[in-house]
């Protein structure tokens, strides 16, 4: 295995999960335009997906009381639904077109909560529609979780709750995406073992993702989501 292809792996790793760790989503956001230079997508998913299912169970395991369980579940139903017909376009297809639209559509979100100052109350009320596109997402390119932002900051108010509330929601999907990933042949053992040399720098980054969340109140934690959000919307459009 080539030094440089595992150097490009693990910084985009890194970078992706510390950031993921300290807002509670993003990493695919990250990661995936870099590791894209040395894996084609589905590759990439499958590899992001291993990681995906570790970075929940430790996180939700810290964050478990923080949790909003109400907003999760009202989501749910759509993520599964989504995240099945994700993987099976992830299987079959490309729609570049979906991204471009998600993008527009996190934009125009971060505009209106950043000039009016005030949440979308309709929103409250699609849990099962936003998570059934963040299921897609999910499911095509990992990337649910500016979705799940959306959704979650609509309904709640403190920042360490939508942070905690978003690693719940996410940890859906991850939990489910590694099973049907395997069944779809899309996640093989040679992926798997690529995830093996890079574990120890995905672990570090959460380390320092976690030391630095420590540090960070409130109002910058907000700040860092609008931004996150801003840029990944961005991202998908010109991606």
């Amino acid at each position: 295995m080539e030094v440089t292809f595992l150097l490009i792996i693990i910084i985009g790793v890194g970078i992706g999960f510390y950031i993921q760790t300290v807002a509670g989503f993003a990493a695919a956001l990250v990661t995936l335009p870099i590791i894209l230079k040395v894996l084609n997508i589905q590759e990439a998913v499958a590899l992001m997906s291993i990681f995906f299912f570790l970075f929940s169970i430790i996180l939700i395991y810290k964050n478990w009381k923080l949790i909003n369980r109400k907003v999760v579940i009202e989501m749910s139903i759509g993520i599964v639904i989504g995240l099945f017909l994700g993987i099976w376009i992830l299987k079959f297809g490309n729609p570049i077109v979906l991204m471009k639209a998600l993008g527009i559509f996190i934009l125009l979100f971060v505009g209106h909560s950043y000039f009016k100052k005030k949440k979308i109350k309709i929103i409250r009320k699609l849990g099962i529609l936003f998570g059934f596109v963040g299921g897609i997402f999910s499911g095509l390119f990992s990337t649910g979780g500016p979705i799940f932002v959306v959704y979650t900051y609509s309904k709640l108010d403190k920042p360490d709750i939508v942070r905690a509330t978003i690693i719940g929601t996410i940890g859906i999907t991850n939990f489910l995406r590694v099973p049907l990933l395997i069944f779809s042949d899309i996640l093989t053992i040679d992926i798997f073992l690529i995830s093996l040399y890079v574990l120890p720098f995905f672990l570090l980054a959460l380390f320092l993702g976690h030391k630095t969340y420590q540090k960070i109140n409130e109002k910058t934690l907000i700040n860092v989501l609008m931004i996150l959000l801003t840029l990944s919307g961005i991202s998908l459009i010109v991606g």
